[in-house]
């Protein structure tokens, strides 16, 4: 299908997203976001109400990665729009190690919203790879 103007700026988003992420840019995984940003994990929802807050968190997750951890990719791109200002994504993504290897792959539901003309991401609920609803 013809991937439209709205798509590609929601794609543009999570590549700068991933870019910082693999670059430990901090400065610019937070301009990334619309706040207040949640995490929602399995047995809670972290959440970050400031840039500082999700910066600290950012460094944890990023610092928690294995010394030989050198990039990320984007394997699968789902997106779903809620309405005009709301979309859902389901991205799977691998990360790899200096020799190009995955060492880890993931999935990931990003919801974001156009705030001034921009996307942000807004929320993210890591999940097992799995279709869980199947987007065609």
């Amino acid at each position: 299908r013809q991937m439209c103007i709205r798509d590609r700026d929601i794609i543009d988003v999570l590549e700068n997203y991933n870019e910082a992420f693999g670059k430990a840019d901090y400065a610019n995984i937070i301009n990334c976001f619309d706040y207040p940003v949640s995490f929602n994990l399995q047995d809670k929802t972290i959440g970050a109400s400031s840039k500082f807050k999700l910066k600290l968190i950012y460094k944890k997750i990023r610092g928690d990665l294995p010394d030989y951890y050198s990039y990320s990719k984007w394997e699968n791109i789902e997106i779903r729009l809620i309405d005009d200002n709301i979309a859902i994504v389901n991205a799977d993504f691998s990360r790899h190690k200096d020799d190009d290897s995955i060492f880890y792959s993931g999935s990931a539901q990003y919801h974001l919203r156009l705030e001034n003309d921009k996307w942000k991401i807004f929320s993210i609920t890591p999940f097992k790879p799995y279709n869980y609803f199947e987007f065609e």
